[in-house]
């Protein structure tokens, strides 16, 4: 049996990768030691039998892609906002392709869901993924938090739009949904200005 967590030797595992110097340089490796010098000999015996050091490292650096970056949950690097503070909330230029599709996706929830936020069926996860994976890693934070910017605009000038039409209408409420055949991705980006960080309204057109 190899005693992997008694020595610096391992079974299969590149030490000059930059996934494994970034789980050292992450502390993961030094909270791995500390585990096993906690563990008593029934638990070694234990965690040697499924593999050890070995088969924890091997696993955690799953979570690094080839330059050492982070991946999200959804397998995305480049994500990672730890000791940035709100550094990475900055405004960017995000292709129109991807806030059309973000766009036709609040506009068909909003209708689907009557106009509440429902985190169980949303597929905006599945857009902010794939429009990470459309841009350079060093491009993906502040596109991510532009595309959140326009995201709520559009869904703010539905809100505006049926309240508009029917000032007793609530979220949750059923509306007529033609309301919202004239609220288009256009019309409502013709009304943002950029506020620092962030979009806002600068006037909003109730006639459609």
């Amino acid at each position: 049996m190899n005693i992997s967590g008694l020595g610096n030797t391992y079974n299969g595992i590149n030490t000059n990768s930059k996934q494994y110097k970034a789980l050292k340089e992450k502390g993961w490796l030094s909270g791995i030691m500390q585990n096993e010098a906690m563990m008593s000999a029934e638990e070694r015996l234990i965690y040697e039998t499924f593999g050890g050091r070995d088969t924890i490292i091997k696993n955690l650096m799953k979570q690094f892609d080839s330059d050492g970056d982070l991946l999200n949950a959804n397998g995305v690097a480049g994500m990672d906002v730890t000791g940035k503070g709100t550094s990475w909330q900055q405004l960017t230029s995000v292709s129109e392709e991807y806030r059309q599709k973000m766009f036709d996706n609040v506009k068909r929830e909003f209708i689907k869901e009557n106009g509440i936020s429902n985190g169980d069926t949303t597929k905006r996860s599945d857009i902010f993924k794939d429009y990470q994976l459309s841009v350079s890693k060093d491009k993906r934070l502040n596109g991510t938090w532009t595309l959140e910017q326009y995201e709520g605009q559009y869904r703010a000038a539905m809100y505006v739009a049926v309240k508009s039409a029917n000032p007793n209408w609530k979220p949750g409420q059923k509306f007529d949904t033609s309301i919202l055949d004239n609220v288009t991705r256009e019309s409502v980006e013709s009304t943002l200005v950029k506020n620092g960080n962030r979009l806002v309204r600068n006037s909003i057109d109730v006639s459609v």
